[in-house]
């Protein structure tokens, strides 16, 4: 059997589905998802509750609301390319990740999303005031199924500032309270998928490793791979590291597949030819890709996110400005005075850097500055809250990792040290028992003999 695949047997009904928190590398999950959809459809459509977190909460609702898996891995896949294009990628002021994330809800999700999700779609939300985790099941419109995919994938400072709200409510990253929802009820078993290596059912399989990361009842194994993984879910390297993502993930669920399932309209010898049938199909939505037949949503336009038709006034009053334009017009006569002192213009430009980036930003940010300096006492009141449920997010995620490697990798060592000390204590004990008993034997014959010398009559 695959490292990291569970052992677990399909033979007591349907399970649950819980997508873990993933970032970008969320076509990891999509690559699983799909392999389920080809050959096993039934664990997807009898599953009694799709769960996820973060960017597995987007997984989870493509799973529910039937939406096509290879064009929501191709739209993250042509995002990711375009903010890779920008200075800084995500961290730039002119990407606006949650515009992205919301127009790829309301162009995808079916008009019925909120039909499909009720009641069987749970995204988990951490929620603002203390921190809990809020699995929400419940949507009367697809803008509630939206707003609430929306609160659980908003990591403050990489997503924004003020935190998006549901229902009157705000909500923060689903990750921050449970990277990894477990459908609640004793009597339920879920089956669990994450991009991570660790101790989920379906997972990368890595070398065992010797440091275990706990974080909000996930465990992750602590080595250089998955060091790499957690770095391209935040920001991928490289477009080829999602591609492989999720090729990793439909194998791995292959891989699940051929060890776990017993029951089902599944045939074992069906299964050899899978990763065949996989690459046959992606080169043939490469091939569509090619020719433009998956038309995929711009959001780039002049080095800027588009904005919604509300904002397409304000946009045409203020027209964006590239970051080179912006670069030019700043350093185009200091480059020219500068030069007459022997400076080269490449190092100026570098050391000028964070002058011309914050400008930028200011620049880009001006309608959002002046709305967040007229809600400044709210913002400073969200910001405690966010800082604190941080807080607690990595305070807990120590304390568990610590005490976990503490039980599983020293307090072995400690009770074998402790019973080989107690061995050897009670050994050498056995070996001076009868070593006394004879000294006191023979101390005892040498003061009888002594006795009998002091006693003897004389002649």
């Amino acid at each position: 059997m695959t490292p990291g695949v569970s052992s677990c047997q399909y033979t007591e009904g349907p399970q649950s589905i819980s997508f873990s928190g993933s970032g970008f590398l969320a076509t990891y999950q999509l690559g699983v998802a799909q392999c389920f959809l080809h050959y096993a459809p039934w664990i997807l459509h009898s599953a009694p509750s799709v769960l996820g977190s973060s960017a597995g909460s987007l997984v989870a609702a493509a799973v529910v609301c039937e939406m096509n898996l290879i064009t929501i891995r191709d739209e993250m896949i042509h995002f990711a390319k375009k903010v890779k294009s920008f200075t800084l990628g995500p961290l730039n002021p002119s990407i606006n990740f949650f515009h992205w994330l919301e127009c790829i809800l309301n162009k995808h999700l079916p008009s019925n999303a909120h039909q499909l999700a009720n009641g069987r779609l749970a995204v988990t939300m951490t929620r603002l005031t203390d921190g809990e985790q809020i699995l929400m099941s419940d949507f009367d419109s697809k803008e509630d199924v939206v707003q609430a995919l929306l609160c659980s994938c908003f990591l403050p400072g990489y997503c924004g500032l003020i935190p998006p709200s549901f229902k009157g409510v705000f909500y923060l990253d689903g990750g921050l309270s449970g990277i990894q929802p477990i459908a609640p009820g004793s009597s339920s078993r879920t089956l669990t998928v994450c991009p991570f290596s660790g101790e989920s059912d379906i997972c990368p399989g890595d070398a065992p490793c010797g440091l275990d990361i706990v974080t909000h009842g996930a465990t992750f194994k602590g080595n250089l791979d998955n060091s790499f993984r957690f770095i391209n879910a935040l920001y991928p390297m490289t477009l080829e590291n999602m591609e492989e993502a999720f090729h990793s993930g439909y194998k791995d669920a292959v891989h699940f597949l051929q060890s776990n399932v017993s029951q089902g309209p599944l045939s074992v010898n069906q299964t050899i030819t899978w990763l065949h049938l996989e690459t046959m199909e992606d080169e043939e939505e490469k091939k569509k890709l090619e020719n433009g037949t998956t038309k995929l949503t711009s959001f780039i336009d002049n080095g800027s996110i588009q904005m919604s038709n509300s904002t397409t006034q304000e946009a045409a009053q203020y027209p964006p400005l590239h970051f080179g334009t912006v670069k030019n017009v700043l350093l185009g006569n200091v480059m020219t005075y500068l030069n007459m002192f022997g400076l080269p213009a490449r190092i100026l430009s570098y050391l000028l850097l964070p002058l011309m980036l914050s400008y930028y930003a200011v620049l880009q940010n001006r309608d959002r500055l002046e709305l967040l300096f007229k809600q400044m006492p709210e913002f400073l009141l969200l910001t405690w809250h966010t800082m604190r449920v941080f807080a607690f997010f990595f305070f807990e995620g120590m304390v568990s990792t610590f005490k976990k490697n503490i039980n599983e990798n020293i307090m072995p060592v400690i009770r074998a040290l402790w019973q080989k000390d107690q061995a050897q204590s009670e050994a050498s004990q056995g070996r001076r028992q009868p070593s006394s008993c004879n000294e006191f034997s023979s101390h005892s014959e040498n003061a009888s003999q002594k006795s009998s010398q002091v006693y003897k009559k004389p002649k």
